[in-house]
């Protein structure tokens, strides 16, 4: 409902990807994920990382609800000099733990972070949300094989295949299919 109206007070904004990982974050932020909204950067927090930035704002509504800022401040979305812009911003809002945008990133970053924990003994876990268009650019697959080689296991990724992209259907324009297939070949655990 939060991500909707954010939308719906601009009038313009990417509603399918944003609800598309509505219960996505609604598991991570309410049931998995340890955080702490008074203290934003605590060092053995989990992390997540929305590699599909055009789905900001139900990324906003989450953090919105868990007391990272006031709810009130999502009537703001793509204001004039809001911290709520199209794609989020790690430096302007708290929670925000990655800058997306550019699709492709997530998933490198976040075995970054993943590799960062492992060496530093945290116990922190990493999740990422890419989308199925997202994964039709060459540096997911290099992240994808890379996070196999470590065998990173405090690193989970999402991919939204809801079959759109910009351009049209996904399957038309670069079809990923069997994504699950791609995945295991590369010694994911996929479910």
């Amino acid at each position: 409902m939060e991500t909707m109206k954010a939308i719906g007070n601009f009038g313009a904004g990417h509603v399918g990807g944003a609800m598309s990982m509505v219960e996505v974050l609604s598991v991570l932020y309410g049931e998995v994920m340890k955080y702490d909204p008074k203290n934003p950067k605590w060092n053995d927090r989990d992390w997540f990382i929305c590699s599909k930035g055009h789905s900001g704002p139900s990324l906003y509504a989450a953090l919105a609800i868990k007391g990272f800022f006031p709810k009130e401040e999502l009537a703001t979305f793509r204001k004039l000099n809001t911290r709520l812009q199209g794609h989020p911003s790690r430096k302007l809002l708290p929670g925000v733990e990655q800058s997306t945008g550019s699709l492709g990133q997530g998933l490198s970053s976040g075995i970054g972070m993943a590799l960062a924990g492992r060496l530093d003994k945290k116990d922190y876990r990493v999740y990422v949300m890419m989308g199925d268009g997202e994964i039709q650019e060459g540096m997911v697959w290099e992240a994808v094989m890379a996070a196999g080689h470590y065998g990173l296991d405090n690193l989970c990724a999402f991919v939204d295949s809801n079959h759109l992209q910009i351009d049209g259907n996904v399957e038309e324009v670069m079809n990923p299919h069997p994504i699950d297939d791609k995945f295991r070949a590369f010694n994911w655990h996929v479910i």
